[in-house]
């Protein structure tokens, strides 16, 4: 049981992590609906006699979710999941090839959440351990790609310049993300299961 709530928790984890990250990368603002509280991200800024009003940007949203969350179909639906994976792609935080474990630790996902009850019958196999720890190293290799390529060229200070090697890049080995240093604490407290 431990194993299957772990799995289900890096994958939710990973999938809500990067939905929020990627939808702040193309937000444009942030303002709240004083009628219903929800938050916005995409807006359009109005001036009325010298006063600010914000309104929700639908076209802007619309543009984003086509962009990010509707490029794959599956079973005739658009699949965000799936589409968000091939968008990392695309934005090259993953290879080609960890998009097919991701499709992998998806449907894995789907059969542990939809049917707990029979997993708990069967013995945890090699092979889902083995997607799991593929899980934890995608999701690494995504939050340190997505550290080098976005957040340190655009708001890194000046202390960081330090790292920076002869070719202008940030030396990798230097860069750790918070989700790296969960994942490996996650790892060695749990190695006993995963292993």
């Amino acid at each position: 049981m431990i194993f299957y709530s772990l799995f289900l928790m890096v994958f939710e984890n990973f999938v809500s992590h990067w939905k929020e990250t990627i939808r702040s990368f193309y937000s444009n603002g942030m303002a709240i609906d004083e009628q219903t509280g929800k938050y916005y991200d995409f807006v359009k800024v109005k001036w009325h006699d010298g006063q600010c009003f914000t309104t929700k940007d639908k076209d802007k949203e619309q543009q984003f979710n086509r962009t990010v969350f509707q490029r794959i179909k599956r079973n005739g639906n658009n699949n965000p999941k799936l589409s968000m994976f091939d968008w990392m792609v695309d934005f090259k935080l993953i290879e080609r090839e960890d998009f097919d474990i991701l499709v992998k630790c998806y449907d894995k996902r789907n059969e542990y959440a939809h049917n707990i009850a029979g997993c708990l019958n069967q013995f945890v196999t090699n092979e889902e351990k083995n997607l799991l720890k593929s899980l934890i190293s995608i999701s690494n290799k995504a939050a340190k790609q997505w550290i080098l390529e976005v957040e340190l060229p655009t708001s890194a200070p000046e202390e960081l310049n330090n790292f920076i090697d002869e070719n202008g890049k940030y030396n990798e080995p230097d860069v750790i993300s918070g989700t790296q240093l969960f994942y490996s604490l996650v790892l060695e407290n749990l190695k006993d299961i995963i292993n």
